[in-house]
């Protein structure tokens, strides 16, 4: 009899929440995660804090209806399932998942777990990261729905290539984010970044926005052509797990991204932004 073929699994800790109910890990199905449709929101935790929750839940609110379906639960309910399942597993600085799917059916779920999470260290912002540029464009890039193959590609073409993150070229030549991630360019102080219909709208990429303005920086999302990055002083990606990080090279092209004045500007008024909104939820 031959074996059957294990699922690569993504959950971390001991337990997990399905539709309220709480699992051990161990009971835990990749699979069921994964069925069309699936849309899905990472939450960062920081100090037992999930990070911009407001704003998670308004894209998946979004992710859902351009697909045409509503949310299932209400605010509050999806909020303390994100609290009860910190609590239970006693884990207080990760990532966390919100699947929903189920959403033709009567019986939908919910799923709320832990998954395994990596930031870059220290020395990633000090000295940036390396990326690649990847010809692909998302189906519906303003949804957050699960798609196993583009990922399977995209992360095939990183490995390969000993990349951080791939730069996603679109059928018009253009830049518009990375796989897994929002993507900055900086020219004379300018920031650069594509227009919102062409791409994930990201939770850090709008608080980005809204820090560069802040700061007394011009914005501007445009469609941004590939061969921008041969004129661009710095680029950095914006992410749930990678905040603000610097970009070291695209391809065979060097950048000194991380001394650029702008990104530094930058970096320190969002670490700063993540501790004042930690500060007011815990005093919630």
């Amino acid at each position: 009899m031959a074996d059957s073929i294990k699922v690569p699994t993504e959950i971390a800790q001991q337990y997990f929440l399905l539709n309220g109910n709480i699992l051990p890990a161990s009971d835990f199905k990749q699979e069921e995660t994964t069925i069309f449709p699936s849309v899905y929101e990472v939450i960062r935790v920081i100090d037992g804090v999930p990070l911009f929750f407001e704003e998670h839940l308004e894209r998946l609110v979004k992710s859902l209806e351009i697909l045409n379906y509503t949310l299932p639960w209400d605010e509050s309910f999806i909020k303390d399932q994100l609290y009860r399942l910190i609590d239970l597993n006693q884990c207080y600085n990760y990532n966390i998942k919100i699947v929903i799917n189920g959403l033709d059916t009567e019986n939908k779920n919910l799923f709320v777990y832990f998954i395994t999470s990596k930031y870059p260290p220290q020395e990633q912002y000090e000295n940036g990261v390396h990326t690649i540029l990847y010809e692909a464009e998302r189906e519906n890039p303003n949804a957050k729905v699960i798609a196993k193959s583009f990922r399977d590609a995209v992360t095939k073409k990183m490995a390969e290539s000993n990349a951080y993150e791939a730069i996603l070229v679109n059928q018009k030549g253009e830049i518009t984010e990375g796989s897994k991630s929002n993507i900055f360019l900086v020219k004379d102080n300018v920031f650069y970044t594509s227009p919102a219909k062409d791409v994930l709208l990201g939770i850090t990429r709008h608080r980005v926005i809204q820090l560069c303005l802040q700061l007394g920086y011009a914005v501007k999302e445009e469609a941004v052509p590939a061969s921008f990055i041969q004129e661009a002083d710095g680029l950095f990606i914006t992410g749930t797990s990678p905040k603000v990080l610097p970009i070291a090279s695209v391809d065979d092209r060097v950048y000194h991204s991380s001394s650029n004045s702008a990104i530094l500007d930058l970096r320190r008024a969002y670490d700063a932004l993540i501790q004042e909104y930690i500060k007011k939820s815990s005093v919630e």
